[in-house]
């Protein structure tokens, strides 16, 4: 038994650079010439030019534009018009899931522009407050009889 074969090598020394640096190759741990050199990647081609997302074709298809005939006038809407027109039929003909539908959506967007609303003239007040108070004017210390600071009551009415 003389024909002994050379020690084969470990799979943990093939990865290493050539610099002399330890490296493990391994579970998850490629040999370092194998992996992805910086600003590569696995798909060579990437994205096509002219694939689009989702949200990008659902509002290129609520803004295209159908023809719908309305008191015997036919005219040219965007779909999403025309779904909402649709759903509003719907609600007023009495089907429920419309109805809440549309009461969902009217409470979800008639709500954001009043609450916008109002604090914008919370801040335009604020600001006409501040404005008084930097003319160094006092504010009535005694409010007038109706709870109105600066009201007053005529007797003689």
């Amino acid at each position: 038994m003389g024909d002994e074969s050379p020690p084969r090598k470990r799979a943990s020394t093939e990865g290493r650079a050539e610099s002399g640096d330890h490296y493990e190759v391994g579970y998850k741990r490629p040999p370092k010439h194998s992996q992805f050199k910086p600003g590569q990647s696995g798909n060579r081609k990437g994205r096509s030019k002219g694939s689009v997302n989702f949200k990008t074709d659902l509002l290129e298809t609520l803004k295209m534009l159908t023809a719908i005939t309305q008191d015997g006038v036919s005219r040219k809407i965007s779909t999403q018009r025309a779904v909402l027109m649709r759903l509003r039929d719907g609600a007023l003909r009495g089907k429920v899931r419309e109805l809440v539908q549309l009461i969902e959506l009217a409470r979800t967007y008639n709500d954001d522009t009043m609450v916008r609303e109002e604090a914008v003239r919370a801040i335009e007040d604020q600001a006409i407050l501040d404005a008084f108070l930097a003319r160094g004017e006092d504010l009535p210390s005694e409010p007038a009889s109706n709870g109105m600071p600066g009201a007053q009551i005529d007797d003689n009415a």
